[in-house]
């Protein structure tokens, strides 16, 4: 029956229902897979394809929901580390310690704060100081030495110091079940350009300081630019917990990194 010759239905909207039936009518018939003899097999094929295509979304949505569980286990464990290592408090409001860490972001910012905190740098010279942060920017693979570094007794301390620092951290975390090889965490923090900062930072000439290291010249000023900015956060750290003195002995290291050809404005001048 036609629904409007047929059955007298005067609607607007059914003359064009009946027009775009028509329209997907021919579509359909001049379609190759409509006079294809398999086409059965394709339509199955396709309804297959269709099946597997929403698991495949249900499976990504419950992958996703597993990373969300995962990500929020992690965030509580380091939860756990901050308020052991005492950045935060019992109401995991941020403390003294923890706005110290919010100041650093140019090196491992809960070692240089257990630094801070445990009274280190009150007994170390500027140029000392300088020296002992190098190890916290220098990322490069260590060289394999017998019997560890080779340093200088007044640097070997500090270097010693780095590592007790970073063993109690590793520790927290380990007991707090991060995922962190606790003597891998240790050996990341690289004394190799620690002889060289330290005459850098006494106002050696830097072909005096390159006689010192292995590392390219390029790497080298890159470093020592690491390392002032990661003093001046610093100083800016010792400001918020109002220690002056530690402010002023930062500054005075910053300024001996900022000096000669490492901090040109070009190196054609």
């Amino acid at each position: 029956l036609d629904p409007i010759s047929d059955m007298n239905i005067r609607d607007e909207g059914m003359e064009l229902f009946l027009q775009k039936k028509s329209s997907l009518e021919a579509r359909r018939d001049a379609s190759p897979i409509h006079a294809a003899e398999d086409r059965p097999t394709r339509f199955a094929e396709y309804s297959r394809k269709a099946e597997l295509t929403e698991k495949i979304r249900l499976l990504r949505k419950e992958a996703k929901a597993s990373q969300t569980l995962v990500m929020r286990d992690q965030l509580r464990r380091m939860r756990k580390v901050l308020k052991r290592l005492g950045h935060t408090n019992n109401e995991q409001v941020i403390d003294v310690k923890g706005r110290v860490a919010c100041e650093v972001n140019t090196a491992d910012e809960l070692l240089v704060t257990e630094l801070m905190f445990s009274g280190t740098f009150n007994d170390l010279t500027v140029e000392q100081i300088a020296a002992m942060l190098s190890c916290l920017v220098f990322q490069d693979r260590r060289k394999e030495q017998e019997g560890g570094p080779q340093l200088r007794e007044n640097l070997a301390g500090p270097y010693r110091m780095v590592q007790e620092a970073a063993r109690l951290i590793a520790k927290v975390s380990v007991e707090a079940k991060l995922d962190l090889d606790a003597e891998e965490y240790v050996q990341s923090f690289n004394p190799d350009l620690m002889e060289a900062v330290y005459e850098w930072a006494t106002g050696a000439k830097f072909v005096e300081v390159m006689k010192l290291t292995d590392a390219f010249e390029g790497s080298v000023i890159r470093i020592i630019r690491r390392l002032e900015e990661l003093l001046r956060q610093l100083a800016s750290a010792s400001f918020v917990i109002g220690n002056k003195d530690l402010k002023q002995k930062f500054d005075e290291c910053a300024g001996r990194m900022r000096r000669d050809i490492v901090f040109a404005a070009s190196l054609y001048l």
